[in-house]
């Protein structure tokens, strides 16, 4: 993370984020990989927040861990899915579209890493 100049101004340094590697704050919090858990054991068919060719053996892992439970119920401390070692997704080209969506530099991504003293 670098900081951008403000001009000369007297005004805090604009942080800038350039990169993930040696973060994975955003995968902290959350229980699961958000939406792709099935936590009614009653549904049928395909899962209507997983995509089309979901790996399987992803599936299972996901439902062995998570059914029954309703969102927010699941363990909070880190996403399944999250290594903490590497600091990075273990499957991350099937990761959730709220992954997808999430801003590298957004207000949320340096607010967590200002916060945790990654700035």
């Amino acid at each position: 993370m670098t900081a951008a100049s403000n001009s000369g101004d007297d005004r805090l340094p604009i942080l800038t984020v350039d990169s993930c590697d040696d973060c994975g704050l955003c995968c902290q919090g959350i229980g699961s990989p958000a939406m792709l858990l099935r936590s009614m054991p009653r549904l049928l068919g395909p899962h209507p927040y997983r995509r089309p060719n979901f790996p399987a053996e992803l599936a299972e892992e996901l439902d062995r861990h998570f059914l029954g439970l309703q969102r927010g119920q699941e363990p909070q401390e880190q996403c399944l899915w999250y290594d903490p070692q590497t600091k990075k997704c273990r499957h991350y080209e099937w990761r959730p579209q709220i992954c997808h969506d999430y801003e590298l530099g957004g207000n949320e991504c340096r607010s967590l890493r200002q916060e945790n003293g990654l700035t």
